[in-house]
Order: C-alpha cells, then structure tokens, then sequence
C-alpha cells in the first residue's frame, strides 16, 4: 500500500507465536482423528485462531499438515548407543507401536493422492520424507566409520531395504510390523550391509 510519500508500507509482520500454535495444534489433531478428520476449523478452534489466519498462511490442510510434521518438535531422534544394530532397533522399533502405525496409514497415503496431483505439496512430501532418511543415514555412516558396513556400501539402498518392507506392510499386504518382524529385518539388513557382504 503507498502511504502517499511514494514508499510502499510494509504490513505486520506474521506472528510466529500464532504460527507455532497453529502448527502444534495440527501435529495433536493427527494424532487423535487422523488425516481424514482434521479440519482446518478444529486447527483454528484448537489454536485459538481464526480460519482466515490459516489461509492467510497456508493455501490448505495438506500443506499445513507437511508443515507441522515437518516441524522441529516432530523430528526424530538419532539413536547413538555405539552399534549398528542397536541403532537401528531405537529407530525403526517405534515404528511397531499401534498409534504411529494408525497415524501412518491414515495420512501417508492420503498426502501421497494429493501430492500426485500437486506438485508444490509433492515437493514438501519428498522433503518430509528425505528428513524421515537422514537420521538412519547418519547411523550408517557412523556404522561404516567404527568398520561394521561395507565400505562401498550404497547408504540410501541400505535405508531402502529397512524402509521398503515396512511400509510395503503397512500400506498394502496388511502383514504385522511387530518388534519381532522389525527385528528380523534389521538383522538381516545388518549382516547383509556389513564389511564383506
């Protein structure tokens, strides 16, 4: 807006405190209804924020979505116990738990239909998932430094092999993913990555 001096007024700027609590608000809404059942008027309901305050910031619920996922109250841990294995577990053991499973089934696929069609959102989905990567990708490496992974070993292949089975599970067979398959897995990933595989 020109205030009449030939200089443009610069407007407010956004309040990351309202930002915040518009992020924390959608991160506990997913965790209680899923995907499906969040609403942008129970974000601004829980957040204590108008509707029109959502939309002035994010075009829709799955952007706002990739955002509070993404933000750094969600991001996960390294694990350094000092073994491969170890590791590992501490990572992908969580993943056995009924409400990350829950929570994965009910938004994983539904962002990845709308991300086919958006390529904004797929951006933000694939930056989502590489975040979910490095962690593990950081595991591997410290691995391959203390000599337990092969030294030409290719890191994203090996994530993949952890990965891969897991959410072919969850997304399509229905087949368990307990402490005892995810065990299995990353045993035999281990020995299939180690020095002379």
């Amino acid at each position: 807006m020109d205030d009449g001096s030939g200089q443009r007024r610069v407007g407010r700027p956004r309040d990351a405190s309202v930002d915040e609590a518009i992020l924390v608000a959608t991160a506990d809404l997913l965790v209680e209804v899923g995907f499906t059942g969040l609403t942008v008027d129970a974000v601004a309901a829980r957040a204590g924020v108008g509707k029109a305050t959502i939309y002035r910031r994010w075009e829709g619920k799955e952007q706002l979505v990739l955002d509070a996922l993404t933000a750094s109250r969600l991001h996960p841990e390294v694990p350094d116990t000092g073994s491969l294995r170890s590791d590992l577990l501490a990572y992908y053991l969580p993943l056995t738990e009924a409400d990350a499973q829950a929570g994965a089934i009910r938004l994983m696929p539904a962002l990845a239909a709308q991300a086919a069609l958006d390529e904004d959102l797929a951006e933000r989905l694939r930056a989502f998932v590489s975040d979910r990567r490095t962690p593990v990708a950081e595991v591997i490496e410290r691995a391959r430094a203390r000599g337990e992974v092969d030294p030409a070993m290719d890191v994203e292949l090996a994530i993949d092999l952890l990965t891969g089975p897991i959410m072919y599970r969850l997304y399509f067979s229905g087949s368990p993913v307990d402490p005892a398959t995810v065990e299995t897995l990353v045993d035999r990933v281990v020995r299939a990555i180690g020095p002379g595989a």
